[in-house]
């Protein structure tokens, strides 16, 4: 366990207390879900079910590999309104590609023609800090302590002390 999910930890949210019991420290964690990946039958991810949506992804010849918009980070659905809700978005999506898409252009190239923030305004939608541009690569970025990790990476080994 501490090689493979302790150690692993991006942000160092995990710790193994005295008695082995595992510590998950949720201020610092980022939900990257290592810890779920390695551990599914272990750590019990929370009661909340919702869904992301995410717009945009595919290959295409114009313009090549375009990864997907997080465009609805978190939605509960847990009535008959919010699946309603979810399809009037989807509703209000296609709207809107089919009103301002080029002929033959798909949705994530028009997101890429007209910016994402033009395509949020468009359906609806005001912009969140949990929306990412690109996905599938890590958006938490943690500025803790930064300047003295720089520091001591440009001064080597010295600078880590006896």
């Amino acid at each position: 366990m501490l090689d493979n999910v302790i150690s692993l930890c991006s942000t160092q949210a995990l710790a193994l207390n005295d008695d082995a019991t595992l510590m998950v420290d949720n201020r610092n964690c980022v939900r990257c879900m290592h810890c779920l990946d390695v551990m599914p039958k272990a750590l019990h991810p929370g009661d909340d079910k919702s869904v992301t949506i995410l717009i945009g992804g595919q290959r295409t010849l114009k313009i090549g590999d375009l990864m997907d918009s997080v465009v609805v980070p978190f939605k509960k659905l847990e009535t008959a309104d919010d699946y309603a809700s979810l399809v009037e978005l989807a509703e209000t999506i296609i709207e809107f590609w089919a009103e301002n898409g080029l002929e033959h252009e798909r949705c994530g190239e028009m997101i890429e023609r007209i910016g994402l923030a033009t395509f949020l305004k468009g359906i609806g939608i005001a912009p969140d800090s949990n929306m990412l541009r690109h996905s599938h690569q890590s958006s938490y970025i943690r500025m803790n302590e930064w300047n003295a990790a720089a520091r001591a990476w440009y001064q080597g080994p010295a600078a880590a002390g006896p």
